[in-house]
C-alpha cells in the first residue's frame, strides 16, 4: 500500500481545516458588520438629510415664500435648516431652493415643473458629502483604481403653501332628460351654429349630459395632447385650441363611455372642423389662484355647449330653425352674441376681482304676420274712399337675451359647519326690440342693435299724410337679488346647493307702457285724444298677439341653448382651507 493512501496519511491531511473555516466565517461576519454598519450609518443620514429637506419646504411653503424679487423662498429654508442642525457651510453641504407648479402627467403622477414666476409649489434639496463607508475604505488600500471615499446623499422635498379660501360657482344647465324631439332641435341647433349637420342620437345627447370630467386632470391631458407646457394652466386657458383637440381630449376621460358618447362626441368633431376657441371664453381662473383650485368637476354638455356657443360668436352664422309653436309656424334665427362663462374659480377674499359666471347672449329675430291688426286698421280707416289706406304686413321682432351674471359679494368661513358664500344675481332676461330692424346690423356681433318704428298704417288725404307706428325696445324681466349658499359642498363636489331663478313668458309680461304707438301728420294727430282708446286696444291686441307666438320661442329655443334662467341653475362651492402646508412629493 502505497504511504499517501494509508489512514495516517489522510488524517495528516485535513490536520487545521477547522482553524481555517473558523477564520474564514470570522472574516465573513467582520464584513457583513461592516455592511449592516455602513448602510444604517447612511441610512440614517438620508433619513436626517429628507427631515431637513421636508421641515424647509414646508416653513418656505407656509410663509408663502417666493423665487421672484426678493426671493423669500431660499432664506426661509435656510432659516429652518439651520434650526434643525443643518448649516451650509462649504461646498460638502449644499442647499437649493426652486418654485414653481405641480403638474400631473399622463401616467396621474405628479411631477414638480420649475418656474421663477409661481410659486404654487416650492422644492429644497439639500446634500451632504460623507464617507462612503469602512469597507470601501480597506478595499480602496488594495485597488489600483480606487472608488472615491466619499459619496453625496440628496434629500428632495416638495410642498405647496397654504391654499387661501376657494370658491367657485357654476352654471348648471339642467336639461334632466333629452327626448328625440329635443335630440332633433338640438342636432339642427348646434350643427348650424357650427356651420353643419349634425346627426346625434337622444341617448348620445343625454350620456353627455350625465358625463362629468376632473377639470385639473382634463386640462393636465390636454397640454399633453397639444405639446404644451406642463402646469402653465393660464397659458393653456388663453390659447386657441381647436374645438375637435378640446372633444377628443375630453373623449379620453371617458374611457367607459358608451358607444353612443362617443359617436356624438366623433359627430361633433366632424362639425367643429378647424375652428377654435379659448377656454379662458368658458371657465374663469382668478389671476393668482393656485391650480390646486382648477381641482374640481365639469359637466360635458355644458362645456360642448359652450363651445359651440363659442365658436358661434366668432364665426357669425345664424341657426334657422323652423319651429312649430302650436299658434303658427314660424323661421327663427338664432346666433351667439357673447358665449357663457361655465365656471369661475378663485379667491372670494379678493374683492373686487370677481368671481363671476354668466349665461350666453342670444339673439333671436322671426318676422311676425301682422295680418289681425291690419284688418282692424283697415276696417277703422278705410272707410271713406277719399283715403288711401297702406298697413304693414309684417312686423321684425329682435329678442336678445342678455347674460344672467351671478358675482360673488361675500363669504363667511368662520367654520366648515357655519361657512357661507353670498352672491348677487343680475339678471336681463331679454331685450325686445320690434320694429324695422336692420337685417346687417342684426347679423353683426354689434349689442347696440337699433329699431326704426315700423309705419303700422299710412294715410294719405288730400295730399297730406299721416300714420300710426309701432316700436318696442325694452328690456324685460330685469331683476337683481342676493342669495346665501349656506354650507356648500367643497371645490371638487358637485354644488350644492343650488339656487333657480326663473322668468318664463317674458313677451306676456310686456306691459303696454313698454309699446309705443305714435301718431304722426296732421289728420292724426289732430283727433289723437279721441283715438285715445283705439291705440290702447292697439297695444293690448299686439301684445295678444306676439305673447303665443314668441314665448313658445323662448321657452322651447332658449332651453337647449342653457341660457333661460328657468332652466339655468347656478350651483356654489367652497372650501375654507386650513392655514397650512402640504408636502406632496
Amino acid at each position: 500500500m502505497s504511504p499517501l493512501m494509508s489512514p495516517c496519511a489522510r488524517r495528516d491531511r485535513q490536520r487545521g481545516a477547522i482553524g481555517l473555516l473558523a477564520a474564514l466565517t470570522m472574516a465573513l461576519a467582520l464584513l457583513c458588520t461592516l455592511v449592516v454598519v455602513d448602510s444604517g450609518r447612511l441610512y440614517m443620514e438620508k433619513r436626517s438629510l429628507q427631515r431637513i429637506a421636508d421641515m424647509a419646504a414646508l416653513e418656505a411653503a407656509s410663509l408663502n415664500g417666493n423665487c421672484a424679487g426678493a426671493s423669500t423662498a431660499n432664506s426661509y429654508a435656510t432659516q429652518s435648516a439651520t434650526r434643525n442642525g443643518f448649516t451650509v457651510t462649504d461646498n460638502t453641504r449644499t442647499l437649493t431652493t426652486r418654485c414653481g407648479v405641480l403638474s400631473t402627467g399622463a401616467d396621474s403622477r405628479r411631477s414638480f415643473v420649475v418656474d421663477a414666476t409661481k410659486a404654487d409649489a416650492i422644492q429644497v434639496i439639500v446634500s451632504h458629502t460623507v464617507a462612503r463607508s469602512i469597507a470601501a475604505g480597506i478595499g480602496a488600500m488594495f485597488d489600483t483604481n480606487p472608488t472615491p471615499p466619499d459619496i453625496q446623499l440628496t434629500a428632495v422635498a416638495v410642498a405647496t403653501p397654504p391654499l387661501p379660501p376657494l370658491a367657485q360657482l357654476t352654471i348648471q344647465t339642467t336639461l334632466a332628460t333629452i327626448d328625440s324631439s329635443r335630440g332633433a332641435l338640438l342636432n339642427a341647433l348646434w350643427g348650424q351654429l357650427l356651420g353643419g349637420t349634425l346627426n346625434i342620437s337622444a341617448v348620445g345627447y343625454q350620456g353627455l349630459a350625465d358625463a362629468n370630467v376632473n377639470l385639473l386632470k382634463y386640462l393636465d391631458q390636454l397640454a399633453i395632447d397639444i405639446n404644451a407646457k406642463a402646469g402653465d394652466y393660464t397659458s393653456l386657458l388663453s390659447s386657441d385650441i381647436k374645438i375637435s383637440q378640446l372633444l377628443t381630449t375630453s373623449a379620453k376621460m371617458l374611457p367607459q363611455a358608451s358607444s353612443a358618447v362617443q359617436a356624438a362626441i366623433s359627430g361633433l368633431n366632424v362639425v367643429a372642423g378647424n375652428a377654435t376657441v379659448k377656454l379662458q371664453d368658458l371657465i374663469s381662473l382668478q389671476t393668482g389662484a393656485p391650480a390646486a383650485a382648477l381641482n374640481t368637476n365639469l359637466n360635458l354638455f355644458n362645456l360642448a355647449q359652450g363651445l359651440v356657443q363659442a365658436a358661434n360668436s366668432n364665426n357669425g352664422l345664424a341657426a334657422n330653425l323652423n319651429l312649430n309653436l302650436g299658434v303658427a309656424s314660424v323661421t327663427a334665427k338664432v346666433k351667439v352674441i357673447e358665449p357663457p362663462q361655465l365656471s369661475a374659480i378663485g379667491d372670494p377674499s379678493k374683492i373686487p376681482q370677481s368671481i363671476a359666471v354668466r349665461t350666453a347672449q342670444i339673439r333671436t329675430m322671426i318676422s311676425v304676420d301682422l295680418g289681425p291688426i291690419s284688418n282692424a286698421l283697415k276696417s277703422l280707416f278705410g272707410f271713406n274712399p277719399l283715403i288711401s289706406v297702406g298697413v304693414a304686413s309684417s312686423l321684425d321682432v329682435s329678442i336678445e337675451v342678455a347674460a344672467a351674471q351671478t358675482q360673488v359679494t361675500g363669504y363667511s368661513c368662520a367654520s366648515d359647519a357655519t361657512k357661507s358664500l353670498t352672491a348677487l344675481t343680475t339678471t336681463s332676461a331679454a331685450i325686445v326690440k320690434a320694429g324695422k330692424i336692420n337685417s346687417a346690423a342684426w347679423s353683426s356681433n354689434v349689442t347696440g342693435l337699433g329699431v326704426t318704428p315700423l309705419p303700422l298704417l299710412d294715410l294719405t288725404l288730400l295730399g297730406f299724410h299721416s300714420g300710426i307706428t309701432l316700436s318696442i325696445d325694452t328690456p324685460v324681466g330685469q331683476s337683481t337679488q342676493s342669495g346665501v349658499y349656506n354650507v356648500p359642498n367643497e371645490i371638487g363636489a358637485i354644488p350644492n346647493p343650488v339656487l333657480s331663478y326663473s322668468s318664463r313668458n317674458l313677451i306676456g309680461n310686456l306691459q303696454n307702457s313698454n309699446i309705443v304707438v305714435s301718431l304722426t301728420g296732421p289728420l292724426l294727430s289732430t283727433i289723437g285724444a279721441l283715438l285715445g282708446g283705439v291705440i290702447s286696444g292697439i297695444t293690448t291686441q299686439i301684445t295678444n298677439l306676439l305673447s303665443p307666438l314668441l314665448d313658445p320661442l323662448l321657452n322651447q329655443v332658449l332651453d337647449l341653448l342653457g341660457i333661460s334662467v328657468a332652466n339655468v341653475n347656478v350651483g356654489a362651492n367652497l372650501s375654507c382651507h386650513p392655514a397650512q402646508a402640504v408636502l406632496v412629493i
